[in-house]
């Protein structure tokens, strides 16, 4: 019989000489860089169109609270024009309560009264 470990001994390859690998020229970074920079022009719209959705957000906050403000002056306007209202209409009946009064009395008064 053989001896394994002998047989594994003799089949290792011997190792390989330290070399190092050659210096390869840089390449052309013309499209790298042409890359970027369209990506930095797209960053750039992007951002602009940010600024400017932000400042038309700002513009429809104001416009709203404005419309608030409007709807709350018209409901007081509302409140005060009924009041007049109110206060109007008591004032007319209590006269015409009062002339209703005056005038039964002198219809009674001045009524012929039978025999």
């Amino acid at each position: 019989m053989r001896d394994r470990g002998r047989d594994k001994d003799a089949t290792t390859p011997p190792r390989m000489p330290d070399t190092t690998p050659p210096a390869y020229p840089s390449g052309d970074f013309s499209y790298t860089l042409e890359v970027v920079m369209e990506m930095q022009k797209a960053v750039g719209k992007l951002t602009e169109a940010v600024d400017t959705l932000k400042q038309q957000s700002g513009n429809h906050d104001s416009k709203l609270d404005g419309i608030g403000k409007d709807v709350h002056a018209a409901k007081v306007g509302l409140k005060i024009i009924m009041g007049v209202f109110v206060v109007s209409g008591t004032i007319l009946g209590f006269l015409l309560n009062r002339i209703a009064e005056v005038l039964q009395a002198y219809l009674t008064a001045t009524a012929i009264k039978p025999h």
